[in-house]
């Protein structure tokens, strides 16, 4: 019951928001309201930015009363700053127990002034619809490249997905009871209020009853998953709190994680704070409330403000929104969300929202899609949770994914429960793939081939192609186009693989669905189709992904814990329990238990002494030296837990020096975290949370253990007593990678931090890598001889695409050089880290800081965060010829790889390549597609040609046809060059394309109205003769030439296998009395006025201004349709159909003509309109842009064609990504290859043996990992019996005799013989320097001018003296009338490339050549090691005598 009190107020409310609500019903009820809007700032901070923090807390319970009141969701009312004040004036009255006379006043002054507020309201609304419209847009731009890996469908579901993310969010925590009470507002469609005391002294004893909690490191790996969860684009980030009274759960969790070790959550609280509580207040704290109210807006933090952020929560809620400000992030108490948990089921809320009457409403509160992560949380928590998202209590148990992550030293574990009936769509997100058909046979009778009584059938491959199906896979086999294919009807059955015999051939049934009735009915109706498919009407088949339901069982289930303890020992012998992340490990029993047990073990020990273990000084035995008992250590007491949750076999004396140095190693490591591995789990952990949200790929069944313990092993004696020594079981280093040097030792961090790094790109993996090493202290080290550093390059700019997935830029860095904003954000994790920040290119042809004396010296080791195979190609030859190790990472959707190059041991990135992509053959693509991606090619070709290749064309030549005149040299010179059927066709594209300008040149102004029009009218009529040249002419030839039922040379069908018979596609007016306008007819019109209305757009804005305004070139659907009706009319009254196609293609003259006469006929238009010298614009295609029609273009027209050769068509999302050549990208990937790459660093930076580093290939959708030590460097036999690797190098050195620069041929193949060992009969048959030929044999063995000539001076030569025309030749000289001079080889001009060639060579500091020697007794040849030259610096260097 509502009092009088209360029904005053709502009335008052009303009155503000709208005075024509007044008229309240006297049996009120509560009112959906249409003026409210769930838009209150979830953030805590942005709530709280004012200059009156506590009267924002108020109005915020103001707004939570008002939820209770109206039985409704969180109200945020979309009216005036001074009507919300007034509003909060209202129920902050009411919670105080005061009057309301102030508010009854400002009340009074509001509605004098409604109408002009009810005008700024409208105002307001509609700004914001047209800015929620423009969000929209770039939401798809700034996902755009995952999307591409998950599917829109898919993205959608993260996009409404809310994660729960429950584990330490550090911070020094400080609750009063009006904060607690308010925590569920923050929840939209809680309940509220319904725990607030509205007495005023009872808020007063909360506030003054106030405590602060101590400052910690938050968790890195909390912080990991929330960051990739933000850049995933998922709807919302709900943070759990823990209570402000503690329970036992929350105790247990305080001593399950020691922030004082934790690198990586240190680097993220740095970042947080530099970038909100520094630079991000001053500069968005504008953003109060719902951001409208400007006289609330304050751009001064204050004291309030700044102190907020030492509430762990509300740092990293503040963080995320920087992150991603389209994620809503919101706060709640553990015991609330245990509460929302446990409280009622799904199944019980109405498709509205609303809930019967319930006082809650899950589906409001936690959102359709909720997951749940625990993050570095005791089991005893875990289980507590688990438990709440099974919701057992309940009648109907509601399931909400549930995942627990943790990580201790360098051990991880990922658990999973996504319930007993989890659906996953598509397991692998690989898109299927046609394979050809040979046919389809039927199987005779054999009771041997199948016990079923169903009929077995043959599917046999084209020659050539190779299937992809296995036993168990749905296929569906498509034929030639036809009205089926347009309708979406199936027209042959679904079969399913019985059997697979080889790559080629594999044995199928039909398929029988899912019920018999079903299968019954099917069968029947589809008798005739399988008729169809063994007569060979199938052209091609490919898989069917079917959903597939996966049961998992709770925490609770698989460990069944008691009172007393928790092992592990029921669940680690159930090897479908777990899921294999390291082929050599994870299918080991003993390590599985060992490292299960171990986590056991650390609850039960934080539960026992309210801490971590510790890394503790060895015992020394024997008794004190007063007679007691010697205190155990922290490892002793750890392993006495152990030993009591184990069984007695894993103590046999096979297993026990394994067992001990796995638990041991496990003690001593698990207080700390290790980066990499928190950001190996964090990617683990957050894809899980994607694949709970849209069933899309395997989740993870249902443990996941990892571990890098091979970076601990061979710690020497003294590094381990230090390490023992320097951490007792309360201290905590203050160094920026404390957590790291407890694990690995101080010595090999302090190597790393003064290490000089080399990072190429700062793309997605750069800047994961950039964060990781920031935790790990890389670049901060000083010592007498060195200074770490971060170098960094890239010469990319920040796109809007980027954003989801590269976590240091923010919208406001979008144009900015990736590697400038990159070291900027880094600073805010390592201050003290020095960064080099370059914006060159790494490569060959760079002329810029990374020369010789850099790669010598300037760097240590290397990293590649590359996207591109010819730019790891050259920096992997850099490294090779200075001796560096190099790792390199790539990513493709969820899949990815690290690979190590180890110096002098491992081969190298390019010893081993990928088979290339195979190119499609020329005449698939202009005759015979059988797959989209040809369409698309083509129709991308096509854009290159009419928009690019074309302009350029035109005005390349317009100079030349505006002065001659006569055209009968220029088309002499054409058919010359290009011979007679190129020449005709550049003259008729010359025609086509400079012929219209008498028609529209007037005022070449896009601001006349008469010139727009005149452009308009030709741009489509050239589309529409385009679309009849190519969808009609084009094909209605090719089946002229070859009729349906031709055969080819071997007397087989010609228009079978690969080939489809295309079907010639042209627009048939609606009123047409000569032709019937059937459904598909509609859709090809539809289709072909698609095309006409891109390509005269973009025909259009050839001829307009660049700088013109965008909407004069815009077609309407209706107005490519009128035009496409009325020409199609006039043609056809006319002429005959034949006539008018040869006319359209330029037609009319006949064969006998001579083609010089035919192409000045065609050149005659383009003279004229070359006499008003035209400059044509030229279109370069843009893939991101949506609105400069560039894809749309490509769209319709790859669709237009695909329907002609019944091809299925692709949306404009798949042609983008195919025309685009756009790799897909997901932020888990990447996150998870750097780790990786990380790992592999402090290996190398240790120098362990080449068996220990790890190679990965992994794929995050499967889940698969593969782990492979690198191969060995491949050994080459040379002369003399002697083996060298790519690592070997013969050094040649001047002397004071012969210094380098002086140096000549013959000296230096004298030195070659010698240094090599060539005997007598070993003959040098050449010698190279990269592409260019220094000397050969068979050619100069006896010019003794080139023998006698400067070696240097050799090699010059050799690089300006290769062939320097272009590659594009000009089809006329400039001294073609025989009037310039021809110009000497010393006036020669020099490229650009070979300017920057001969520049790199002077700098060199020496230069390697690669040299064959022959034994001239059997003729065979051995390539040498390369040869290299040192090159004198000083002139004392040429005193220095040969050295190996």
């Amino acid at each position: 019951m509502l009092s009088t009190n209360h029904f005053l107020i709502i009335v008052g409310i009303v009155s503000i928001l709208n005075p024509q609500h007044l008229a309240v019903e006297a049996g009120w009820r509560p009112i959906s309201p249409s003026w409210a809007s769930s838009v209150i700032r979830r953030s805590p901070l942005a709530a709280s930015s004012s200059k009156q923090t506590h009267g924002r807390h108020l109005q915020h319970s103001a707004s939570s009363q008002l939820t209770s009141l109206f039985g409704v969701g969180n109200v945020d009312l979309a009216i005036s700053g001074q009507r919300k004040r007034c509003l909060a004036s209202i129920i902050t009255a009411s919670i105080r127990g005061g009057d309301s006379s102030d508010a009854d006043d400002e009340i009074a002054q509001s509605q004098d002034n409604d109408n002009n507020v009810q005008l700024e309201n409208s105002e307001k609304l509609d700004k914001k619809s047209k800015q929620k419209d423009t969000e929209d847009d770039n939401d798809d731009e700034r996902y755009s490249r995952q999307m591409y890996a998950l599917g829109a469908r898919a993205h959608k579901l993260v996009r409404s997905t809310t994660a729960i993310l429950d584990g330490p969010l550090g911070g020094k925590k400080k609750l009063d009871s009006i904060e607690s009470s308010i925590e569920a507002v923050r929840i939209e469609g809680a309940d509220g209020f319904d725990g607030l005391n509205t007495d005023q002294d009872s808020i007063s004893n909360a506030k003054s009853e106030s405590t602060s909690g101590r400052s910690e490191t938050p968790s890195g790996l909390l912080y990991e998953i929330s960051k990739n969860l933000a850049l995933s684009g998922v709807g919302r980030i709900i943070l759990v709190q823990d209570d402000e009274e503690s329970s036992g759960t929350d105790d247990a969790n305080a001593g399950y994680f020691d922030g004082s070790l934790d690198d990586l959550g240190a680097a993220y609280h740095r970042a947080a704070l530099a970038e909100i509580g520094v630079n991000g207040i001053t500069n968005q704290d504008k953003r109060v409330l719902d951001g409208d109210d400007e006289e609330e807006g304050n751009s001064d933090i204050t004291e309030d403000e700044f102190d907020s952020l030492n509430d762990g929560a509300i740092l990293l809620s503040e963080y995320i929104q920087r992150l991603n400000p389209g994620v809503q992030v919101d706060i709640i108490s553990r015991t609330k969300l245990l509460h929302l948990l446990c409280s009622h089921d799904v199944d019980d809320v109405d498709d509205d929202g609303s809930d019967d009457g319930q006082e809650e409403d899950n589906i409001i509160s936690l959102g359709t899609n909720p997951v749940v992560v625990c993050v570095d949380r005791s089991i005893t928590s875990q289980l507590e949770m688990n438990d709440a998202c099974r919701d057992c209590s309940s009648s109907k148990p509601r399931v909400v994914p549930f995942i627990s992550v943790e990580t201790a030293g360098v051990h991880a574990k990922l658990f999973c429960d996504f319930g007993p009936k989890f659906i996953v769509v598509d397991e692998d997100g690989e898109t299927t793939r046609a394979t050809l058909l040979d046919g389809v046979k039927e199987i005779p009778e054999n009771n041997d081939a199948d016990e079923s009584s169903d009929d077995l059938y043959t599917v046999n491959c084209l020659e050539g192609e190779r299937h992809d199906v296995s036993k168990g896979d749905v296929i569906e086999f498509q034929g030639e186009h036809s009205d089926d294919i347009m309708s979406g009807k199936a027209v042959f059955p679904k079969c399913q693989v019985v059997s697979v015999k080889s790559p080629r051939c594999f044995m199928v049934r039909e398929w029988d669905g899912e019920s018999a009735n079903h299968s019954e009915s099917k069968k029947s109706a589809d008798s005739s189709s399988m008729s169809s498919l063994l007569e060979g009407k199938a052209r091609s088949f490919s898989r069917v992904k079917l959903p597939k339901q996966i049961s998992f069982s709770s925490l609770r289930d698989i460990l069944q814990p008691t009172e007393d303890a928790i092992t592990m020992s029921n669940c680690c012998d159930d090897d479908t329990l777990f899921a294999p992340s390291d082929l050599d490990k994870s299918f080991d029993p003993l390590r599985r238990r060992a490292v299960m047990t171990s986590m056991a073990a650390v609850d039960a020990f934080v539960r026992k002494y309210g801490r971590l273990p510790s890394r503790s000084p060895k015992s020394r035995g024997g008794a004190n030296s007063d007679g007691s008992k010697p205190k155990r250590t922290d490892v002793e007491r750890f392993q006495s837990l152990v030993r009591k949750m184990t069984k007695d076999e894993d103590y046999s004396p096979a297993n026990q020096e394994q067992w001990d140095l796995l638990i041991t190693q496990f003690a001593q490591t698990c207080r700390a975290k290790f980066t990499p591995v928190q950001a190996f789990s964090g990617a683990l952990g957050a894809q899980e949370v994607l694949k709970a949200a849209n069933g899309l790929y395997n989740p993870v069944r249902q443990f996941l253990l990892y571990d890098c313990d091979e970076v601990l092993q061979q710690h020497s004696e003294e590094e381990t007593e230090d390490n023992n020594n320097g951490v007792d079981e309360n201290s905590s280093s203050t160094t920026a990678s404390s957590g790291q040097s407890y694990i690995l030792g101080d010595a090999l961090s302090n190597k790393l931090a003064r290490s000089r790094l080399f990072l190429v790109g700062a793309g997605a993996i750069g800047c994961e890598l950039l964060k990781n090493l920031a935790a790990m202290g890389a670049g901060t080290g000083i010592s007498n001889t060195k200074r770490g550093c971060l170098i960094l390059t890239d010469m990319d700019t920040i796109e809007k695409s980027n954003l989801s997935r590269q976590l240091l830029f923010r919208d406001h860095d979008v144009g900015e050089f990736k590697s400038v904003a990159a070291r900027a954000a880094m600073l805010r994790f390592s201050p003290e880290c020095r960064v080099e920040a370059h914006t060159s290119r790494v490569g060959e042809e760079e002329d810029g800081p990374f020369d010789d004396d850099f790669w010598s010296s300037g760097c240590s080791l290397v990293l590649n965060a590359l996207d591109n195979v010819e730019a790891r190609l050259f920096v992997d030859s850099q490294c090779v010829a200075h001796g560096l190790g190099l790792i390199d990472a790539g990513t493709l959707g969820p899949k990815g790889n690290v690979q190590v190059v180890v110096p002098h041991e491992s081969e190298s990135y390019g010893s081993s390549s990928d088979p290339p992509e195979p190119d499609i053959p020329v005449c698939t693509l202009k005759n015979f597609p059988y797959e989209i991606s040809h369409t698309i090619q083509w129709a991308r070709d096509l854009f290159d040609g009419y928009f690019h290749r074309r302009p350029r064309q035109a005005n390349d030549h317009v100079d030349e046809m505006a002065q001659s005149t006569d055209l009968t040299y220029f088309g002499q010179v054409l058919i010359e060059k290009l011979g007679d059927d190129a020449a005709v066709d550049m003259a008729e594209e010359l025609g086509e394309d400079l012929g219209p300008f008498p028609f529209i040149v007037g005022n070449t102004d896009s601001s006349d109205p008469e010139y727009v029009l005149a452009v308009k009218k030709v741009s489509l009529n050239w589309a529409i003769q385009q679309a009849h040249r190519l969808f009609f002419v084009a094909m209605d030839e090719l089946l002229q030439k070859h009729p349906i039922d031709s055969v080819d040379d071997d007397g087989a069908r010609f228009w079978s296998g690969a080939r489809r018979v295309p079907k010639p596609l042209r627009f048939i007016p609606l009123d047409s009395e000569d032709d019937e306008v059937s459904a598909q007819q509609l859709i090809i019109n539809e289709r072909i006025a698609q095309f006409v209305r891109s390509a005269a757009r973009l025909r259009m804005e050839s001829f307009l201004p660049v700088d013109g305004d965008d909407t004069l070139s815009y077609i309407g659907s209706e107005e490519a349709l009128i035009a496409l009706d009325e020409q199609a009319k006039i043609l056809y009254k006319k002429k005959k159909p034949k006539e008018i196609l040869h006319n359209l293609s330029g037609g009319g003259s006949s064969d006998s003509d001579d083609t010089l006469s035919l192409l000045l006929d065609k050149l005659n238009g383009a003279k004229t309109g070359a006499s008003f010298l035209p400059r044509l614009n030229l279109a370069d295609f843009e893939k991101d842009d949506e609105s400069n029609g560039h894809v749309a273009f490509v769209t319709a027209t790859s669709n237009l064609r695909a329907m002609a050769y019944g091809i299925p068509p692709a949306d404009a999302m798949e042609t983008r990504r195919v025309a685009g050549r756009i790799v897909p990208a997901m932020i888990t990937t990447t996150g998870l290859v750097s780790a990786l790459s990380c790992l592999e660093l402090v290996k190398l930076l240790k120098g362990v043996p080449l068996s220990v580093h790890r190679n990965a290939f992994v794929s995050l959708a499967l889940p698969f990992f593969a782990f492979t030590a690198p191969m060995p460097a491949e050994e080459v036999w040379g002369v003399n019996d002697k083996t060298h690797t790519i690592w070997d190098r013969i050094t040649v050195k001047g002397s004071s005799k012969s210094p380098t620069q002086t140096m000549t041929l013959r000296k230096f193949l004298k030195k070659i013989q010698k240094k090599a060992g060539c005997g007598e009969g070993v003959e040098i048959s050449s010698i190279s320097y990269g592409p260019f030929l220094i000397y050969a044999n068979f050619l100069h063995s006896h010019d003794e001018e080139l023998l006698e000539a400067s070696l240097l001076d050799t090699v010059r030569d050799a690089v300006i003296s290769e062939d320097d025309d272009d590659d594009e030749m000009s089809l006329f000289d400039e001294d073609a009338e025989g009037d310039g001079e021809k110009k000497t080889s010393v006036e020669r001009l020099l490229t650009a490339e070979q300017k920057t060639l001969l520049s790199k060579l002077e700098k060199k500091r020496f230069i390697d050549f690669s040299v064959a020697v022959e034994d001239e007794e059997t003729g065979e040849e051995f390539e040498l090691p390369p040869i290299r030259l040192i090159k004198e610096r000083t002139q004392q260097n040429s005193d220095t005598e040969d050295v190996e």
